[in-house]
C-alpha cells in the first residue's frame, strides 16, 4: 500500500495551471471531455512518483543547479534569429525534458535527450559558419540525409581557428569523448539500459543512475555553450541564481 506525504509538503499537490498563462487560439482549454481512470493513473504513475519524490528527497541541489541552468539556457538563447536560434530552443527543450526524466528515475531516456541537444548544437554551429554548405542546407530545407556528429566537427575544424577551436575541436578531444559516452544511451546498448542502471524493472531510483546522468547533464551544456561561443563569436553567457527560472 502506499504511504502518502505529509500534507503540508508542497509536493502532494497536483493542480492545472490557469488559462491565461497559454496561448490558445479561440480561448479556454475545454473541460475533461475522456478522463483516465483511477487505475490507470495509478498504473502509468506510481513508480515515477515515488522516484520523483525519493531524488527531490535527496538531490535537491542538483536539482536547483539544472533548473538554473535551463533558465540561463533560455535566455542565453538570444533575440537574433540566425541559424542558431531554433536549434538553440530545441536543445533547451532537450535538457528539460532529461532533467524530468531523470528526476522520474528514466536515466536512459534523460542521457538520449542530451545526445539529442549536443547534436543540434553541433549542427547550429555548422549553419552559423558556413550556412551555404549543401550538407547543412539539406538537412534543414529538404529533411534529406543528415549531419553526422564527426561531419560537422571536421566543417567546423575548417571554419574556425584559434584558442576555443583548438581545444574544443581536437581530434579524438575531449567532445569526441563526451559524444562517445552519450551515444549508447540513445542505441540501447545492453551496458547503456535503464534495466542495467536499475538492476530491476521500473523505474526505481538509482542514486548512482542520477548522479552519473547529472555530470553528462554539465557536461553536455559545458559542450552547447562552446559550441554557441563558436558560433557567435561575441557571444557572453550570463549566470542568474539557480532558484529563479525561465
Amino acid at each position: 500500500m502506499s504511504k502518502r506525504i505529509a500534507a503540508r509538503d508542497f509536493r502532494s499537490d497536483r493542480s492545472l495551471l490557469p488559462d491565461e498563462v497559454f496561448l490558445i487560439p479561440g480561448g479556454k482549454r475545454r473541460g475533461p471531455t475522456d478522463p483516465v481512470s483511477e487505475e490507470v493513473w495509478s498504473g502509468l504513475m506510481h513508480l515515477p512518483d515515488d522516484v520523483a519524490l525519493t531524488t527531490s528527497n535527496h538531490h535537491g541541489s542538483q536539482l536547483a543547479m539544472l533548473y538554473g541552468l535551463w533558465g540561463n539556457w533560455i535566455e542565453a538563447v538570444g533575440d537574433v534569429h540566425d541559424e542558431l536560434f531554433g536549434v538553440m530552443l530545441d536543445a533547451g527543450d532537450c535538457f528539460q525534458a532529461s532533467a524530468f526524466s531523470t528526476l522520474h528515475g528514466f536515466y536512459r531516456s534523460a542521457v538520449s535527450d542530451l545526445r539529442s541537444a549536443f547534436e543540434l548544437m553541433a549542427t547550429g554551429a555548422v549553419g552559423n559558419l558556413v550556412p551555404n554548405d549543401s550538407d547543412y542546407i539539406r538537412w534543414k530545407k529538404h529533411n534529406i540525409g543528415g549531419l553526422p556528429f564527426a561531419t560537422c566537427l571536421r566543417k567546423l575544424r575548417g571554419a574556425t581557428k584559434g584558442p576555443i577551436h583548438s581545444t574544443a575541436l581536437q581530434h579524438n578531444g575531449w567532445m569526441d569523448a563526451l559524444y562517445e559516452e552519450l551515444s549508447p544511451y540513445t542505441h540501447t546498448r545492453p551496458d547503456a539500459s535503464d534495466g542495467e542502471i536499475w538492476r530491476s524493472n521500473g523505474p526505481i531510483y538509482v542514486a548512482a543512475g542520477f548522479n552519473r546522468v547529472f555530470k553528462l547533464q554539465l557536461s553536455t551544456y559545458a559542450a552547447g555553450y562552446v559550441f554557441a561561443k563558436l558560433a557567435r563569436p561575441n557571444f557572453a553567457a550570463h549566470r542568474r541564481p539557480p532558484e529563479h527560472g525561465p
